[in-house]
């Protein structure tokens, strides 16, 4: 690129109207993105509208929980797709925590091999996940 489609690049992005209360900002113990809040409870991640004074859903991850408040805030409707990879983040992390276990205790050398594949597995389709959670936060 030239130094004059530089220079027009970086006035449209300085001229754009962003909207401020769309980037997260934390507070107190919580964190606000639009008129979303997302507070850590004792059952997960909790979503709550402020301007409808409802809660929207308890996620197990804070990255999905990020995701949802934000497609919210944005007026995307994610929900059905950040809920399924919630759902895999928390099955993988518990199956990653059983392996772990196993490949720990267990004597036999092939349960350790499996153990080790497995835990691998869950890990790698955890990231996968959070990596699709990142996408929808940081667009």
């Amino acid at each position: 690129m030239t130094n004059t489609a530089l220079l027009k690049d970086l006035q449209d992005l300085i001229e754009v109207n962003l909207d401020p209360s769309m980037f997260p900002y934390q507070k107190g113990n919580s964190i606000r993105i639009g008129k979303m809040v997302v507070r850590e409870s004792k059952k997960g991640f909790m979503i709550f509208d402020c301007k409808d004074q409802k809660q929207i859903a308890i996620l197990f991850s804070k990255t999905a929980a990020l995701a949802l408040a934000k497609s919210l805030s944005s007026g995307k409707d994610n929900t059905k797709k950040v809920m399924e990879l919630d759902n895999t983040i928390q099955k993988n992390y518990m199956d990653a925590l059983f392996f772990n276990s196993t490949y720990k205790t267990t004597t036999d050398p092939a349960k350790k091999d499996i153990s080790l594949n497995r835990l691998e597995i869950a890990k790698m389709r955890t990231n996968r996940a959070k990596d699709v959670l990142d996408s929808i936060i940081f667009r």
